[in-house]
């Protein structure tokens, strides 16, 4: 019997230490974000202005106010705002899985400058497509990334065939 118990409190123990590094860990990615990738060009349309790291993050948080985790980040902007793409890194690819639902969960309540038009499969991904603020958007889940491109009416196929090439 002493013995079953010391077991299980030495289980506790490790549970509770393995526990333990594994917040610390994840409270450092959080608190430490990094830069994510942008693509020089979208539709031929040349990146001017960029955010990362903490900069941008700050930026996501206003827009969802302070409701994702995240790791990484940018915010770029094309071709004197023709096209803007936000790349947020969540932690783990289920993570960001949740922020796309959550983010299309949102926007379907009708209180969202965009409106929803359509939704479609590439390969395993749901690609999510709205209207508003003069520009075509598309959301989507790349692993452990979510994206989200605002650009153009007149550049949108182009520029979100590219993004689906860089952010496979």
């Amino acid at each position: 019997m002493k013995r079953n118990a010391s077991i299980i409190l030495i289980g506790i123990g490790l549970l509770l230490f393995f526990a333990t590094v594994l917040w610390i860990y994840f409270n450092n990615l959080i608190t430490h974000p990094t830069a994510a990738f942008l693509p020089n060009q979208v539709a031929g349309l040349s990146l001017g202005t960029k955010m990362t790291g903490i900069e941008a993050i700050q930026e996501f948080d206003m827009l969802h106010k302070n409701q994702f985790p995240l790791t990484s980040s940018a915010i770029g902007i094309y071709g004197d705002q023709k096209a803007t793409l936000w790349v947020g890194g969540a932690p783990f690819s289920f993570m960001a899985a949740d922020m796309v639902n959550a983010m299309r969960d949102k926007i379907s309540t009708g209180r969202s400058p965009f409106n929803p038009m359509d939704e479609f499969k590439n390969g395993e991904r749901t690609i999510y497509v709205l209207e508003g603020m003069g520009q075509k958007h598309y959301y989507f889940q790349s692993k452990n990334l979510v994206i989200w491109l605002a650009v153009s009416p007149a550049l949108a196929n182009q520029a979100l065939q590219q993004t689906l090439e860089i952010y496979p």
